[in-house]
């Protein structure tokens, strides 16, 4: 990982933070939000955690929700986490990404299968939403990164929600 460090750090002037997991994730992020691709953020998160084979969820495609079907053929293992972010309900569950906001709760799907299905997913998700890559926190704190799918419509922060945007059910 240091070498990985040092390489960016000469690339982008600057030294990189003793944890370049949040720099990097925000890096492939904006690009993803953009349209694009930062290959060496990408190359780096997934050398590191696999990103590929982690999907988390936060509506309908979660365990016994209304779409989880669509993950049937990825088989895997479901754990909790908690990512930060702003949750609404519109239509269907939204989620936007914001390392400054409250945690929520995901589950992760980690599979192999998933990598072969990210075409499927994305299609299946619809213009709606943009598949991103978020750090997410395990229940004894251990720090992952996994796929996402983020409304394109950002959710506001808590004063700014238009009518049809219900704050998220409190369980």
């Amino acid at each position: 990982m240091a070498a990985a460090a040092t390489k960016f750090g000469r690339r982008y002037g600057a030294a990189m933070p003793a944890d370049p997991v949040l720099p990097t994730v925000l890096r492939a992020t904006a690009a993803r939000r953009n349209g694009s691709c930062d290959a060496e953020a990408e190359a780096w998160l997934e050398a590191q955690f696999g990103c590929s084979r982690r999907l988390a969820v936060y509506g309908t495609l979660a365990p016994g929700e209304a779409n989880t079907a669509q993950l049937a053929g990825c088989h895997g293992r479901w754990t909790q986490g908690a990512v930060t972010g702003r949750r609404a309900r519109r239509r269907y569950p939204v989620f936007t990404f914001d390392p400054a906001a409250p945690t929520v709760s995901v589950q992760v799907l980690e599979s192999p299968g998933l990598a072969g299905q990210w075409h499927r997913l994305d299609a299946f998700e619809g213009a709606g939403y943009r598949r991103i890559l978020v750090p997410v926190r395990g229940p004894a704190g251990a720090l992952t990164v996994a796929n996402l799918y983020e409304a394109v419509r950002p959710v506001p922060t808590g004063r700014g929600r238009r009518r049809n945007e219900a704050a998220p059910h409190r369980r």
